[in-house]
C-alpha cells in the first residue's frame, strides 16, 4: 500500500518540530529556562559590554542571566542598572556582603556578571533588592597591567639575550665541547668494561661481591651496635653501682682503702728489695762492689753462672761426638749397631742356647736364702726353688 504525499509531508513536519523542541529543551536546561527565577539589580558606571542574555555566575557556577541593561528613568542617575534573573534555589546565597562585578568570559571579549559568595551567617538580600557592585577594572588598569607584563617580558628577553651571548663566546663553546668529549669518553669506558665501574655495571659477580660486602658491613655495624650497647650498659652499671668499679671511681669505700694498702705494701716490698741485702737484690742488681754486701745474691748468681758454663760445655762436647751420648747423637753407626744388637737378642739362637745352659747349671747351685730379720734370723732355707723358677721364666721369655 503506497503512502500518500500528504502523510509524508506531515511526518516530516512532525519530526522537524520534535527536533526543534528537543534542541530548545536542551538549551533551556543548560540556561535553566525552566527553573523558577527571581530578579535582582546591580548598578555599574561602565558595563563594559554586558548585554541581555549575559551569564550571571557565582563561584564559577552559572546561577542566572542578565535580563535588561539600561539607564534609569531619572536623568540625574549616571549609573547603569543591570537586571538579573537568578534561579530561585540559588537566591539565598546572595547576602549582604556579596558584591557584583563585571568580568571577561573567555578570550573572545564576552562579558559576564559575577557575584562573590558570602558568609553563611549573614542576612539574605531579598528578591528584587540591589546587590552592591565592586569597582570595575577600567581600560587604563588593563593597559597598566599589560604594561607591567611587557616590562617583565622585556626583562626576560634581556636575560635570555645575556645567556645566549655567553653561549656564543668561543671559550665557552670550547669548554662545552671538551666537557661533552670527556663525558663521551667516560661513557665509552664504562660501556667497554674498563675500570671498576665498568666491571660493576657489566659483571654480575662483581655486583654480587659488592652486595656481599655491603651485607657484611651491615652485619658488622649490627655487631658494633650490640657491642656499643653492651659498653653503654656496662658504663650505666658503673655509674649507677653497686660494684667495685663504681666504688673505685665514685666512692670512698673499704675497697679503695684496701687497694691503697696493697699498693703501699708493694711499694714497701720494692723499697726493701732495692735497699736491702738479700737474694732478690743480688739477682736484680748484682755485686755492689762493697765487701760483705749481697753475699747470698753473689753466691747464687755465681752458682747459676757456673751451671750455665757446665751445661754449655756438656752440650759442646756432645755436639763434638764425645762420650756415649755424643757418639749416639752424632755417629749414626753407633745407633745402627745398638739397634741391631737389641733386635737380634730375641732372634739369636746361640744366645738362646747360652741362656738355657746357664739355667741348667744354676739348678745345681745353692739357692738364695731370704730371711725376715724381724721374725727369725735363723730360719731354715725355704726359698731355694725360687731362683730356678725365675731363671725358667727368663728362659721362656727369651725363647719367645
Amino acid at each position: 500500500m503506497a503512502v500518500s504525499r500528504e502523510i509524508k509531508v506531515g511526518l516530516f513536519v512532525f519530526l522537524g518540530f520534535a527536533g526543534a523542541a528537543l534542541i530548545i529543551f536542551l538549551i533551556g536546561d543548560n540556561r535553566s529556562l525552566f527553573d523558577p527565577k527571581v530578579q535582582y539589580h546591580a548598578q555599574f558606571a561602565d558595563v563594559q559590554g554586558v548585554k541581555p542574555g549575559s551569564t550571571v555566575r557565582m563561584g564559577g557556577v552559572d546561577i542566572g542571566s542578565v535580563s535588561k541593561v539600561a539607564y534609569p528613568e531619572d536623568p540625574g542617575q549616571t549609573l547603569i542598572d543591570v537586571s538579573m534573573n537568578i534561579v530561585k534555589r540559588e537566591a539565598p546565597r546572595i547576602k549582604a556582603s556579596s558584591r557584583a562585578s563585571i568580568a571577561a568570559k573567555g578570550l573572545l571579549g564576552d562579558k559576564m556578571v559575577t557575584i562573590s559568595p558570602a558568609r553563611a551567617d549573614e542576612a539574605q538580600i531579598p528578591p528584587g533588592g540591589l546587590v552592591p557592585s565592586a569597582p570595575a577594572e577600567d581600560f587604563t588598569q588593563i593597559l597598566s597591567q599589560v604594561g607591567s607584563i611587557t616590562e617583565s617580558a622585556r626583562g626576560v628577553l634581556s636575560n635570555l639575550e645575556t645567556a645566549t651571548g655567553t653561549i656564543a663566546e668561543g671559550e665557552f663553546r670550547d669548554d662545552l665541547r671538551q666537557g661533552v668529549h670527556a663525558l663521551s669518553e667516560i661513557l665509552i669506558a664504562l660501556d667497554s668494561k674498563e675500570g671498576y665501574l665498568g666491571r660493576l655495571l657489566h659483571d654480575r659477580a662483581e655486583a654480587e661481591r659488592l652486595s656481599s660486602m655491603v651485607a657484611n658491613l651491615e652485619r658488622t655495624s649490627a655487631r658494633l651496635d650490640s657491642v656499643l650497647a653492651g659498653v653503654d650498659q656496662a658504663i650505666d652499671r658503673v655509674n649507677a653501682g653497686p660494684g667495685l668499679a663504681h666504688e673505685v671511681i665514685y666512692g670512698d669505700s673499704k675497697a679503695v682503702a684496701q687497694f691503697g694498702a696493697a699498693a703501699d705494701e708493694v711499694a714497701k716490698t720494692l723499697a726493701g728489695v732495692r735497699e736491702g741485702n738479700g737474694l732478690a737484690r743480688g739477682l736484680l742488681y748484682g755485686d755492689t762492689g762493697r765487701p760483705g754486701e749481697n753475699a747470698v745474691g753473689d753466691k747464687v748468681a755465681g752458682d747459676v753462672a757456673g751451671m750455665s758454663e757446665d751445661l754449655r760445655a756438656m752440650v759442646h762436647d756432645m755436639r763434638q761426638g764425645k762420650g756415649t751420648l755424643g757418639a749416639l747423637l752424632v755417629d749414626p753407626s753407633v745407633y745402627e749397631d745398638l739397634k741391631m744388637l737389641l733386635g737380634n737378642v730375641q732372634r739369636n739362637q746361640a744366645l738362646r742356647a747360652l741362656v738355657r745352659y746357664s739355667i741348667q747349671r744354676d739348678d745345681g747351685t745353692p739357692g738364695v736364702e731370704v730371711v725376715d730379720p724381724a721374725k727369725n734370723r735363723n730360719a731354715s732355707e725355704a726359698s731355694r726353688p725360687a731362683p730356678r723358677a725365675r731363671h725358667a721364666e727368663s728362659a721362656e721369655s727369651s725363647e719367645r
